[in-house]
């Protein structure tokens, strides 16, 4: 993750957490929010609750990881906290946790084949009510 796509400022995080969405599960909890600017940036949390310095560390290191590896749509602010159950999970899962979380925060597209092999996409209908859902507006 580059240097301009990082969270730095407390306010930032902050007005994540106040105006943005969240949703969660039972490794990681993602917050969302359009921004001003162009690009996607992103923030991690995580608590001393998950563990001592290195566990920590390794938890931001794979977090990091799972979000350079996806791709998210550009114009928004994410905030990525680590639950106490991220220290124990691996890469692998902690990787669909966060894909899982930024599909139905509206923020990654969704590409998931059905069993015939047809790839399923959002309409423009669905991401115009993920938006004002995000937003707080009516598109």
């Amino acid at each position: 993750m580059q240097t301009g796509a990082r969270l730095r400022k407390r306010a930032e995080f902050l007005d994540v957490r106040q105006r943005g969405r969240r949703v969660s599960d039972r490794l990681i909890v993602l917050g969302v929010v359009l921004s001003d600017g162009g690009a996607t940036r992103f923030g991690l949390v995580v608590d001393k609750r998950v563990g001592g310095a290195v566990t920590r560390n390794r938890v931001k290191r794979r977090l990091r990881e799972c979000l350079r590896s996806l791709e998210f749509a550009p114009g928004y602010n994410i905030v990525v906290s680590a639950r106490p159950a991220a220290a124990e999970a691996d890469y692998h899962i902690l990787l669909s946790s966060v894909r899982r979380m930024a599909r139905r925060a509206g923020v990654v597209p969704l590409r998931a084949a059905d069993p015939a092999g047809n790839s399923r996409r959002r309409t423009a209908t669905q991401n115009e009510f993920t938006q004002s859902k995000i937003t707080g507006k009516a598109v």
